[in-house]
């Protein structure tokens, strides 16, 4: 039986009618799932258990309805579910961070196979932003016209709060913003956060201005295979550098494809080698030393070590970078063996994302040196095919899927096992963009949301299932926070 059935036909049907309809309960159970209610995935399964019933009780309740405890079920309760509107509710609802993770842990716990886990391992294959990767790039270079979609302007006040903030201008290349990173504006993140770091743009005279938001933001730390982006965008700079025309889209290394060894990172899928090695090969294009170098001059932090490789030797030792068809030597690689540590902060994580994500709207002075979009947006592009769904989990459970237009998600995970620090840690790194058309019914003008970050967090070896599933809430208020302008 369906909803739609019930109201139709005008029927009445009972709880125990309903405990053994499965059909009826797989749509109740979605339905509630998209008020957040409910927990996803494998748990909508048309079984009537605990989790089903908390969540008529709490639908029930809020609509001051009593079929719950008349155990009668008829159509005026049919269409209330049905036709309930999804938001403001669910960033209302939100706000119960506990039973937001309480959902995420349990989605967790009913997905897990073998070593994989619900978010981190969810696979662009099964993002419903897959079909729009390709239009990431056009994207990224619309602004704001001032009439129909509007930006937070120089100032804005938090909602929250009523804390004026100011947002400054991006730092050129070299420049350390240490002092504009607020340390105590992300103390609402779980204490299994260690570390974390935000930048919120806002668009001034066609130029992005930025606030930077942290928590343990510039403490070096190891960041696992996060980090892989940097030998990456390194390439893209030394390649433009040198031939600022070569597109690299255009290139390869022995017969790979550029953009597919990119992808390899990072997706995971293993269509030429491991996200390991083929991210040691890229490390290859400089010395240890040189490439340390270059990072410190990008970002401003002195205070790093870039010098490790990723588990695997390099797919390639000495790789070349070739230009397809003629086979032209644009960059040649080194020998040298990359064998120390990959301790950075969150702070360098989100700097360098942030200079592929706006490279469109900040100052030469401020760009990747070199780097050209027509070779950038094939990184965009690889990167949004990133494993880790964080993103993807944060906009479902906050109902935001109808109201967020030309979304524009690009990230990184990182993950692993730390015997030293017993512990296991997760780490993302993301950019996101988006229309917003929340206030769009109440003929307010939408507005693109742009935003950085990188969250580190870390749990006692075993717990996996349970930080992924504390990530996936993390990010799910950081981006309730941005959309409420609480956080700005």
């Amino acid at each position: 039986m369906k909803l739609e059935e019930i109201i139709n036909n005008q029927k009445v049907i009972n709880l125990n009618q309903l405990k053994n309809d499965q059909e009826l309960l797989k749509q109740i159970q979605t339905k509630l799932n998209l008020l957040g209610l409910y927990p996803g995935g494998l748990l909508i399964d048309g079984d009537y258990g605990q989790r089903t019933e908390a969540g008529l009780v709490e639908f029930c309740n809020f609509l001051n309805i009593n079929n719950m405890n008349t155990g009668q079920f008829d159509g005026i309760f049919a269409q209330k579910l049905l036709n309930f509107p999804v938001l403001p509710f669910t960033l209302e609802n939100a706000k119960n961070r506990g039973q937001v993770l309480s959902h995420f842990l349990a989605e967790g716990k009913a997905f897990k196979k073998n070593d994989k886990v619900a978010f981190l391992d969810r696979g662009i294959n099964n993002s419903p932003y897959e079909a729009e990767i390709g239009q990431y790039a056009e994207r990224l270079q619309v602004k704001p016209d001032g009439q129909n979609l509007v930006s937070l302007g120089n100032k804005t006040v938090l909602s929250n709060t009523g804390t004026t903030i100011t947002f400054k201008s991006y730092p050129k290349i070299g420049i350390y913003p240490d002092s504009e990173i607020d340390e105590q504006s992300l103390n609402f993140l779980n204490d299994d956060i260690t570390q974390a770091c935000i930048c919120i743009g806002s668009f001034v005279d066609e130029e992005i201005k930025v606030h930077w938001l942290g928590k343990h933001a510039q403490e070096k730390t190891q960041f696992w295979s996060a980090t892989k982006i940097i030998p990456i965008l390194n390439t893209v700079s030394l390649a433009n550098q040198k031939f600022s025309h070569i597109e690299i889209e255009k290139t390869m290394i022995a017969t790979h494809p550029f953009y597919d060894l990119v992808t390899d990172v990072i997706s995971y899928q293993e269509k030429i080698g491991t996200s390991n090695a083929v991210a040691a090969m890229f490390k290859q294009f400089q010395t240890p030393k040189d490439l340390e170098t270059w990072v410190k001059n990008i970002t401003g932090n002195q205070d790093l070590i870039f010098r490790g490789k990723y588990h695997d030797p390099p797919l390639i030792e000495e790789p070349k970078l070739l230009k397809q068809i003629t086979e032209e030597i644009l960059l040649t690689g080194t020998s040298v063996d990359h064998n120390g540590e990959n301790h950075v902060s969150a702070y360098d994580l989100t700097r360098f994302i942030s200079l592929l994500g706006w490279h469109h709207h900040i100052s030469q002075e401020a760009r990747l040196p070199g780097a050209q979009w027509h070779s950038l947006k094939t990184v965009v592009k690889a990167m949004g095919t990133d494993k880790a769904r964080y993103a993807d989990a944060a906009i479902k459970r906050l109902g935001l899927q109808s109201v967020i237009k030309s979304p524009v998600i690009i990230s990184k995970l990182g993950n692993g096992d730390s015997n030293t620090r017993n512990k296991t840690e997760i780490v993302y790194v993301a950019f996101m963009q988006f229309i917003d058309e929340l206030q769009k019914s109440s003929n307010k003008p939408s507005k693109l949301r742009t935003l950085c970050m990188t969250l580190r967090g870390a749990k006692a070896i075993g717990k996996t299932v349970e930080l992924d599933a504390l990530m996936a809430a993390e990010v799910t208020e950081i981006l309730r926070r941005v959309v409420t302008e609480e956080l700005v």
